[in-house]
């Protein structure tokens, strides 16, 4: 397959795909498989902390709809992401069916259960329980695991798991030197930044200062509610392209009009865009991760940058060769127009 009249950086280039990889970018060419008209050519997005979708949530085990849903929006892999629930649900949910058309599921991120009840967030406080080595072998394919740091076995818990999947510090009230341990001892991202942890305060910077001196990855949910336009831009500044990661943290609403909803036991409330408890909680987003893209966009961050920030970040993440327009790299592809707006996807070299 070749892609032509493809706007790749500031020029038109041309884009061969061989078994699903791309084998070379070349000076535009004037013919080929699929004429981009001149529209840019950008790296499939990638999710590494989604609930849900259409109705469905990570919850349910039903991901067909779901790789459907987010391959239409963009989303070319994600990392179905759990709720603080109890083993025998996420053991079923681990041994779900994975393998669909569309959106490439890449293993699981599990938002819990080994988090504080004081930052729980819209998680149900009754499955929380302190981390353990031997229950968490339980579960095959977790790539990510948002932990407390501060609760009892932790750390033992990070340097067991680490070499296999990625740690990320969330849904926590850790101090700043408890989150500097734990990142010596290897964990290497925050989860949804800001949210459900300390702020970061100029004499007690917390888990956000921790990880800005200490150069790991940051989650940001960028879809407009969750995080002010000052502190996107501050966190950006902060961290930068190649640490920064947009997510959507998306849960069963998204793609769907305003209504009540169930997330993790609770219900949620959808109005205008925004998904809250009963309390007025944030319990999570009704954005893809395209519309984070934008949001980004619109607040002020290059575009290069936005889109880095939700393919090529995310990708290093995780140790993949995927989210960069480069030889060798899997051929997840879109052709966008200059809104952003989604033309053309293509996933492992196929148009979908």
């Amino acid at each position: 397959m070749v892609i032509y009249n493809a706007e790749i950086g500031k020029s038109l280039k041309s884009v061969t795909i061989e078994n699903g990889k791309i084998a070379d970018i070349t000076d535009n060419v004037k013919n080929g498989d699929i004429d981009a008209g001149g529209n840019r050519l950008i790296p499939g997005l990638i999710d590494i902390h989604t609930h849900g979708c259409v109705g469905l949530d990570t919850m349910d085990a039903n991901f067909e709809p779901m790789c459907r849903f987010y391959a239409e929006h963009g989303t070319t892999s994600f990392l179905p992401t759990t709720m603080t629930m109890g083993y025998d649900s996420l053991e079923r949910v681990t041994n779900a069916e994975t393998d669909f058309k569309g959106a490439n599921i890449l293993g699981f991120h599990f938002e819990g259960p080994y988090i504080s009840p004081k930052h729980k967030g819209a998680q149900n406080e009754k499955y929380i329980k302190n981390p353990s080595i031997a229950d968490f072998k339980r579960f095959k394919n977790v790539k990510m695991i948002t932990v407390a740091p501060e609760i009892y076995g932790s750390m033992e818990f990070i340097r067991a798991v680490t070499p296999d999947c990625v740690v990320s510090l969330g849904h926590t009230d850790c101090d700043y030197e408890t989150a500097l341990c734990a990142i010596e001892n290897g964990a290497n991202c925050l989860t949804h930044t800001f949210n459900a942890m300390p702020p970061l305060h100029h004499r007690n910077p917390g888990p956000i200062g921790a990880a800005f001196e200490k150069h790991i990855y940051a989650q940001l949910i960028c879809d407009g509610f969750h995080i002010s336009k000052s502190v996107v831009l501050a966190t950006y500044k902060m961290f930068g392209a190649d640490r920064m990661t947009l997510i959507s943290d998306s849960i069963r609403c998204a793609g769907l009009p305003d209504g009540e909803y169930e997330s993790g036991g609770l219900n949620v409330f959808l109005k205008d865009g925004a998904a809250r408890l009963a309390d007025g909680t944030i319990a999570g987003s009704s954005a893809t991760l395209l519309d984070c893209v934008k949001t980004a966009v619109k607040f002020g961050i290059p575009l290069e940058d936005a889109v880095k920030m939700a393919s090529e970040t995310p990708a290093n993440i995780l140790g993949i060769k995927k989210g960069r327009i480069a030889k060798g790299y899997d051929a997840d592809l879109l052709i966008v127009d200059d809104e952003i707006n989604l033309k053309t996807v293509i996933i492992g070299g196929e148009v979908f």
